[in-house]
């Protein structure tokens, strides 16, 4: 995933949105630690670089103007920390979540099979786990549990499974989504959302959507969510007039090497700025 950045810049997915979102600028990239050796126990893995990359995001989304819609290309999952934080600092009130993910990223060190921030980045960013650095967590969590509204699930660790159904989040897998309709679950919760969150945040990872669409993830889990509902979805966020930042992850371009993907990602992103 460490190329994601790369490879879509490569496929046009800044020029594209450029030439079709008015005005769109560019603030280039976040320059990220390369970890060649994981550090850390091995419940959590190279957690003092996440640290540092973290402020580094902080950094960045700071200093962009919170005027109009922002947009995060990354590698993992675990940008969110660093992205939310940034936001809070700059914009007022209560921050709102829509998770699309076919995992639940809700583990922590003490339920965690993997060690890995990414299966634990929206967990962190809720206050739960180990203590973010004192800028990054600004004296509070970064997201109200209650304000997260999780969907497209269908790849949870037991452990984390539990974690999740304990919270007060809004949680819709794949399989309500695709029985009962997305206007019969998630945009009511959107539309909820919206009314008691001045912002709403939405983190897109790749692999909520079905890999026989989209085969260039780590972690593949079946029965996923179509483009259409997938755009149906942010739709309706933007629909609220609250989406603030819209961030996409999970890309795993060594996965892709005839750029297919790449290719139907830049155009799913061109659809939902148009």
């Amino acid at each position: 995933m460490a190329a994601a950045v790369r490879v879509l810049r490569g496929a046009g997915i800044i020029a594209n949105l450029q030439e079709n979102a008015v005005p769109f600028v560019d603030k280039g990239d976040v320059m990220l630690a390369e970890i060649h050796t994981d550090s850390g126990p091995k419940n959590l893995v190279n957690f003092t670089q996440f640290l540092q990359d973290t402020e580094r995001i902080l950094s960045a989304i700071s200093a962009v103007s919170a005027e109009g819609l922002l947009f995060a290309l990354g590698g993992e999952c675990s940008i969110c920390v660093g992205t939310l934080a940034g936001l809070k600092s700059s914009v007022s009130g209560e921050l709102g979540m829509v998770w699309i993910d076919a995992h639940g990223d809700f583990n922590t060190p003490e339920t965690t099979p993997s060690g890995y921030i990414g299966g634990m980045c929206l967990a962190l960013a809720c206050g739960r786990g180990p203590k973010l650095n004192k800028k990054t967590r600004q004296g509070a969590p970064l997201l109200n549990e209650g304000d997260v509204v999780h969907v497209a699930s269908r790849s949870l660790d037991p452990a984390e499974h539990e974690n999740m159904s304990a919270s007060p989040m809004k949680i819709y897998p794949s399989s309500a989504v695709r029985k009962e309709g997305i206007k019969s679950t998630v945009n009511p919760a959107i539309s909820s959302l919206a009314d008691r969150c001045d912002s709403i945040v939405c983190h897109l990872d790749v692999d909520s959507i079905d890999p026989t669409i989209i085969p260039a993830v780590n972690f593949p889990a079946q029965d996923g969510l179509s483009l259409e509902e997938t755009k149906a979805i942010i739709g309706a966020i933007e629909e609220t007039g609250k989406l603030k930042l819209l961030e996409l992850a999970g890309y795993n371009a060594d996965l892709d090497q005839s750029r297919a993907c790449a290719r139907t990602l830049v155009r799913l992103v061109h659809d939902t700025f148009l």
